[in-house]
């Protein structure tokens, strides 16, 4: 365990960059041939952490039009305020539950992979090259508070469970936490070092974190301890789908599904596809939803025991989930965010 000073906001020309380490690129190398689908994962861990050590001067993130059409990573929001996160540093901020966005503007051009809202005034986004921003007005405007420099580091994923507690994880079993709102951030070293992917509350009050290497973890003292919950998987795990009363749903790649219930056993779910799934949420009505590659979306009525394809109005490749306070689903994606009403949610046409 080390603690890490939040340190002030960066010059503009930002840290300097070293290559990674070097199994990074046989991992990358695997997962290109078993993820025929899978280039939008591999693009989260690979892109600024296995490239040469010429980088570009980092520097505020350029406004363009094309932004709502950009690769966006990950949404988040609150009541009708939501945030979008992705490639070059976009951010683009919607104040009415998803039906017009606009890019704000962000200090960095580097991926941002997390956002988080905590409420309508603080928000933290998270993403590579150890970039961590944080908002005090909603996403309207925004700051470098990293906790380190650390070039080879991805942040992928951010939570927060209330203005003072959060959590940040990343690659090469980065997991950072902190109990005052940020000003201070704890590491907590790793045995080992899964690419962690994921991390997110549960209704009971626990917590469920994901990753590489059939990783699950489960904590029920608001992170203190995790109890390493193993399934019959051993591939890579990108997110969890928490039950109401202990139990989840994770997901990961070749479209792999693990629920486990009340009694504690993990059972594989049938899935629909072999496409790698990126993310999920469980809707206000209690249907899950994951996101596949290949434009595809599944849908389950039961708590995760079966899924089904739907066809959704898009062509693109959801990467994450968020439902609007209206019911709506807001879904990033390779060609920016997009709005799904609820009546456009259906399971006729499926293949």
């Amino acid at each position: 365990m080390s603690k890490i000073p939040n340190q002030p906001n960066q010059p503009e020309d930002g840290p300097g960059f070293s290559p990674a380490r070097s199994f990074f690129r046989h991992r990358v190398l695997n997962w290109i041939s078993i993820w025929p689908h899978g280039w939008i994962a591999v693009f989260l861990l690979s892109t600024g952490l296995a490239k040469p050590a010429s980088q570009p001067i980092d520097g505020n993130a350029v406004s363009a039009h094309f932004a709502k059409r950009s690769l966006l990573l990950d949404v988040h929001g609150r009541g009708e305020r939501a945030l979008a996160v992705g490639e070059r540093g976009h951010i683009l901020l919607s104040t009415d539950g998803g039906k017009n966005w606009r890019q704000v503007a962000v200090p960095t051009r580097r991926t941002l992979t997390g956002v988080f809202l905590i409420d309508n005034q603080t928000a933290w986004s998270v993403g590579h090259q150890s970039v961590i921003l944080k908002s005090g007005d909603g996403g309207e405007t925004w700051a470098k508070a990293n906790a380190e420099s650390d070039p080879e580091t991805a942040y992928l994923d951010v939570l927060f469970l209330d203005a003072k507690t959060g959590f940040i994880v990343g690659s090469y079993g980065k997991f950072l936490s902190t109990s005052d709102g940020g000003k201070m951030w704890t590491e907590e070293k790793q045995d080992d070092d899964p690419h962690f992917s994921h991390i997110i509350a549960a209704p009971d009050g626990g917590l469920w974190l994901t990753g590489e290497y059939g990783t699950v973890r489960r904590s029920d003292n608001r992170g203190a301890s995790w109890q390493s919950c193993a399934t019959s998987y051993e591939g890579t795990f990108f997110g969890a789908l928490p039950f109401a009363k202990g139990g989840a749903v994770v997901f990961g790649l070749r479209g792999n599904i693990s629920r486990r219930g009340d009694g504690g056993e993990w059972l594989k779910i049938e899935s629909p596809t072999k496409a790698l799934l990126h993310a999920g949420v469980v809707l206000a009505d209690g249907r899950f939803v994951l996101s596949a590659a290949a434009g595809q979306l599944l849908l389950s009525t039961d708590e995760g025991r079966t899924f089904r394809l739907v066809e959704w109005p898009g062509v693109a490749t959801a990467t994450s989930l968020w439902q609007a306070s209206d019911g709506a689903v807001l879904l990033t994606s390779d060609k920016g965010v997009h709005r799904l009403e609820l009546t456009d949610l259906k399971t006729e046409g499926a293949k």
